[in-house]
């Protein structure tokens, strides 16, 4: 049982963090369709989550792993999780170099919405003698 518990939380790693920060990443960068800016907001915000859960993870479970493992007495799954320090390193060089090639922030960007620009529908004179614009 110690066995099948450690070696789902490496796969966990190994396997759900990638995909965790790779489909933060794809939602980060995609266009969707938000014709208001509160659905904008909600799917930067999911994206976000996906984003901030996957690095957190990528972090957390090979010290979590490291530290059962050594409890139990397993020496592979000690030797596994050293070993997925070096995993934790690259996948953070790498999303740090996703997010220096990045336009704006990968973590709080509120992608466009469709919403139409509102008309203005009643012009209030500036002063200094300036009337409305457009006549």
């Amino acid at each position: 049982m110690k066995r099948l518990g450690l070696g789902g939380l490496f796969f966990a790693w190994l396997y759900g963090v990638p995909f965790l920060l790779l489909v933060g990443l794809i939602r980060r960068v995609s266009a969707p369709y938000t014709p208001t800016y509160a659905e904008a907001k909600a799917f930067g915000a999911t994206s976000d989550a996906l984003l901030t859960t996957g690095l957190l993870l990528n972090a957390v479970l090979p010290v979590v792993g490291l530290l059962l493992a050594g409890l139990a007495g397993e020496g592979l799954w000690r030797r596994h999780f050293v070993g997925a320090f070096a995993g934790v390193v690259l996948i953070y060089v790498a999303v740090a170099l996703v997010g220096g090639m990045a336009t704006s922030a990968l973590i709080g960007h509120v992608p466009a919405d469709q919403e139409p620009a509102p008309q203005i529908t009643q012009c209030i004179p500036i002063s200094g003698g300036r009337g409305c614009p457009g006549g």
